[in-house]
C-alpha cells in the first residue's frame, strides 16, 4: 500500500472552471479573483480579503502596510516555515525569534514580553499545523507596547480561536493556498484585514503600484493609472482564483473530513509509548492542515530513522517544520547555537508529519496506524 502525505482535493468543476476562464481570454487578475476575494472574506469573516500569489508575498505586503521599516524588529515564533522570518529580512528589519510551547508548537506568549525593547515594531504570531496561537495574551501586549499583529494563518483556513476565525484578530491576517494546504490554486495566497487603510496599501501594492485597476480601465481606453508607491507584481491570476472558488464551496467539508480523520488518529495513537498526538485546547478549532506526533525522548528510534522505516512500508512522512534559529540562514546572521531556543529545536528533530487527506480510507489510515505500533514492539 502506497500512502503520500497528502492529496489535493481537486475535480471536474475545478477543471471546467479552469477551461472557462481560458475560454475567455481574460487569464491575469480580474473579475475571477474578485469573486474569490469576496467569498474568502465572507467565510473568514473579514471585511477585506486580497489575492496574492503567495503568503509569502502577502506576508511581505503586510508588514509594508503596518509601517515596518529597516531597523526595526519583529517578534516571530523559533519553530515555522522560513518564509515567516524571511519576509522580515526583505523589509531590512530584523526578526526577533521567540521559543514555542512544545504541547502546542505555537510561539509560548510568557516569553514575549521580554524581548520587547523599544525596536519592537510588530509580533507574526503562526497558527502552526492549523491550531491558532494563543491570541488573547498577544493583542494584550500589542495595546501594552503599541505594536502591531500579523497572523502567519497559512495553514489555518477556518481554524477559530474562542469563536473567532484566525485572520480577522490582529491588524492583518494572510493565507496560503500552496497544495498542501486544505485547499489550494496550485500556488497563492490571501490577505485579510479590517483596517480601510491597510487594505488600500496591499490592494495597491500588489499591482505594482497602480492606483487604479485593469478591471476599472477595462471599457475606458484613456483612464490610466498613477504610480504613487512602491509596488511588485504579487497578483493571482484568474485561473488560480477560478480553482479556489470551486475551493472554497469544498472548504467545510475538507475541514470537518480532516477533523475526523485527525481524532481518529488521536484516539488511536493515545496509547502509543513513544508517540505523542497533538492538542486542540477548549476553545480552539483546529483544521489539522497538518497530523503533526511528537517522538518521546526515550524512543528507541530517531526520527530519521522512524522516517525511513515508514518510507519502506509505503508511508510517506514528513519532519514537522523548521528551527528557523538553527537553520545555515539565521546561525550565519546571528551566531545562534542548538542551546538556543530548545523547544524549536527538539520539535525539529522529533516531529513528525503523518498522512492526512479528506479522500483518505479508514483502510489507509488504519494500516498507518497498525504500522506505528508494530514499528516500535
Amino acid at each position: 500500500m502506497k500512502i503520500p502525505i497528502i492529496k489535493p482535493y481537486l475535480g471536474e468543476k475545478e477543471e471546467r472552471a479552469v477551461i472557462e476562464v481560458l475560454r475567455s481570454g481574460w487569464l491575469v487578475q480580474g473579475r475571477k479573483v474578485q469573486e474569490f476575494e469576496t467569498l474568502f472574506a465572507q467565510l473568514q469573516g473579514a471585511k477585506y480579503a486580497f489575492a496574492v500569489n503567495s503568503a509569502t508575498s502577502g506576508l511581505h505586503l503586510a508588514l509594508i502596510a503596518v509601517g515596518i521599516k529597516e531597523g526595526d524588529e519583529v517578534i516571530v515564533p523559533a519553530f515555522s516555515f522560513p518564509a515567516t522570518a524571511n519576509v522580515v529580512l526583505m523589509v531590512k528589519a530584523k526578526p526577533v525569534f521567540v521559543d514555542i510551547d512544545l504541547s502546542t508548537y505555537n510561539i509560548d506568549v510568557n516569553r514575549i514580553e521580554p524581548v520587547i525593547n523599544s525596536n519592537t515594531r510588530a509580533i507574526i504570531p503562526v497558527h502552526l499545523f492549523g491550531l491558532p496561537a494563543d491570541m488573547d495574551p498577544i493583542m494584550e501586549l500589542a495595546h501594552k507596547y503599541g505594536l502591531k499583529v500579523i497572523e502567519d494563518a497559512a495553514c489555518a483556513h477556518m481554524s477559530e480561536y474562542k469563536g473567532c476565525k484566525v485572520g480577522t484578530i490582529g491588524d492583518v491576517g494572510v493565507f496560503s493556498f500552496h497544495p498542501r494546504k486544505p485547499i489550494t490554486t496550485g500556488e497563492g495566497g490571501i490577505v485579510t484585514t479590517n483596517d480601510p487603510k491597510i487594505a488600500e496599501d496591499i490592494k495597491i501594492r500588489r499591482n505594482h503600484g497602480e492606483t487604479i485597476s485593469d478591471i476599472e480601465r477595462e471599457y475606458r481606453p484613456l483612464l490610466y493609472p498613477d504610480f504613487d508607491r512602491l509596488g511588485f507584481n504579487y497578483r493571482m491570476t484568474d485561473i488560480q482564483a477560478a480553482i479556489g472558488v470551486e475551493q472554497l464551496k469544498k472548504l467545510p467539508w475538507i475541514v470537518n473530513k480532516r477533523r475526523e480523520l485527525a481524532n481518529r488518529y488521536t484516539e488511536r495513537l493515545m496509547e502509543h509509548p513513544f508517540l505523542v498526538p497533538p492538542v486542540e485546547p477548549p476553545n480552539y478549532f483546529h483544521n489539522y492542515q497538518s497530523y503533526v506526533v511528537l517522538i518521546k525522548p526515550d524512543s528507541p528510534y530517531s526520527q530519521d530513522e522512524v522516517t525511513l522505516k515508514l518510507q519502506e512500508r509505503g508511508i510517506m512522512v514528513r519532519k514537522g517544520t523548521y528551527s528557523l534559529p538553527h537553520v545555515k540562514l539565521y546561525r550565519s546572521l546571528y551566531g545562534f547555537t542548538e542551546k538556543d531556543f530548545p523547544n524549536s529545536f527538539y520539535a525539529e528533530h522529533h516531529t513528525l508529519t503523518l498522512p492526512l487527506y479528506p479522500t483518505m480510507t479508514t483502510e489507509e489510515q488504519e494500516y498507518v496506524i497498525d504500522t506505528l505500533y508494530e514499528l516500535f514492539k
